[in-house]
């Protein structure tokens, strides 16, 4: 068994969010993540409210938001880092609003440089 571990700053220095209405399986309600990324924050999701933003769409109204967010690119490799698309579901569109990311693989758990959904309702980040 090879472990990586990562050097990265962001692996080190991050905020820590175990928040369970960010799951995909949770139901629909208003909440938004607008306001609260104005200035981009790494994060690092972990226990019961999920330990990375989900890679498929969670459909509409999960996440106790309208908006589901979803990563929709490529994770990193162990000491990586990528920028990537977060899509938000929405109506029949599975992509209907979109914003870049950057991931840090750091060996154990991925840590994500959040910004601002690109609208300011109803629109969250949604993982499992």
């Amino acid at each position: 068994t090879t472990t990586t571990t990562s050097t990265a700053a962001q692996c080190y220095s991050y905020t820590t969010m175990n928040d369970v209405t960010r799951l995909a399986t949770a139901g629909s309600g208003s909440t938004t993540d607008y306001g609260l990324f104005s200035t981009s924050t790494w994060i690092r999701f972990s226990g019961a409210g999920g330990t990375q933003i989900t890679t498929s769409s969670p459909g509409l109204y999960h996440c106790t938001t309208q908006y589901s967010g979803w990563y929709s690119g490529s994770l990193p490799s162990p000491g990586e880092t990528v920028n990537g698309t977060v899509c938000y579901t929405y109506s029949s569109s599975s992509c209907y609003y979109a914003n870049i990311i950057s991931v840090t693989n750091c060996g154990s758990f991925y840590v994500y440089d959040l910004v601002n959904p690109p609208v300011s309702f109803y629109s969250r980040y949604c993982t499992v």
